[in-house]
């Protein structure tokens, strides 16, 4: 078994190294969103005497899912995708709350007055009541799974690799990792992060702008939102040919494991070599 704690104190520059020259798509196509995302809510910039309830719960919560982002970019690019899930889950709520403020301010008065907890599943609940269809909240479980350690959760930073004369190598990648296989992980966290981001976008932060700007404003801004479609499609097209390649034989077991969510039985199998 190998590891590398004893490089635990040279992570930084090392993840720094790792990345420079790579997932420059995903960093850009994230940074249009978060552009995008800014300008929607830039009617709520400032406080004013008159600022009512609903719109300081609003405010709260896009800055909660601006920072659910952030935090989450940073986890992916330092090679833990694993970390990220959990923070990437978050933005599912912010968003379907944020919905459901802009429906009912009077929910949103008491959540924030009152720190009145709305559990996920009732706000879809009273979503749907609203004839409102929170797409978002179909990625909640898988993500919810992801969040726990269990053991599908807890692979992205294992590594095997054949070595001859030795069999199977292990390496637990202590802090984080930078090998083909993690890159293919950190590559689906962002798909996952950057088509939640775009959901919020094109429906509730859409529906607030739409209320409180300009109809040229909107105009500029939805056509922007709608230009990062293709961007989204094409990124998603290339992960999916990416998947299995340039990695050892035993990354790629690491990786089938995940995508077909194999039983325990026959993951005990791939590790041990025999069925005992």
């Amino acid at each position: 078994m190998g590891d590398e704690y004893e490089k635990l104190e040279n992570v930084g520059s090392e993840i720094y190294e790792w990345y420079k020259g790579m997932l420059l798509k995903e960093r850009l196509l994230y940074g249009e969103m978060i552009e995008l995302l800014l300008e929607s809510v830039k009617p709520l910039e400032g406080y004013r005497k008159d600022t009512v309830y609903n719109e300081l719960a609003l405010l709260t919560l896009v800055t909660r899912l601006l920072n659910d982002a952030e935090g989450a970019k940073h986890l992916l690019l330092r090679g833990l995708p694993s970390q990220a899930q959990i923070v990437i889950r978050d933005i599912i709520e912010c968003s379907m709350l944020f919905r459901l403020f802009l429906k009912n301010p009077k929910v949103a008065k008491r959540w924030l007055m009152e720190l009145k907890e709305y559990q996920v599943g009732d706000v879809y609940a009273k979503l749907l009541e609203m004839s409102v269809d929170a797409r978002e909240y179909a990625f909640y479980g898988v993500l919810s799974h992801e969040g726990h350690s269990n053991l599908l959760a807890s692979i992205s930073n294992v590594q095997e690799e054949e070595v001859e004369g030795l069999g199977m190598l292990r390496t637990f990648h202590f802090g984080s990792s930078r090998i083909p296989s993690t890159i293919l992980f950190v590559q689906q966290g962002f798909v996952t992060m950057l088509f939640l981001l775009h959901i919020s976008l094109i429906e509730p932060l859409a529906e607030y702008y739409y209320q409180h700007s300009g109809t040229e404003s909107f105009t500029v801004w939805s056509e922007k939102v709608n230009g990062l479609v293709p961007k989204l499609v094409s990124f998603v097209a290339e992960i999916g040919t990416k998947s299995g390649e340039g990695v050892s034989g035993g990354d790629q077991h690491m990786l089938e494991l995940v995508e077909k969510k194999m039983r325990m039985k026959e993951f005990k199998i791939r590790l041990s070599g025999s069925s005992d």
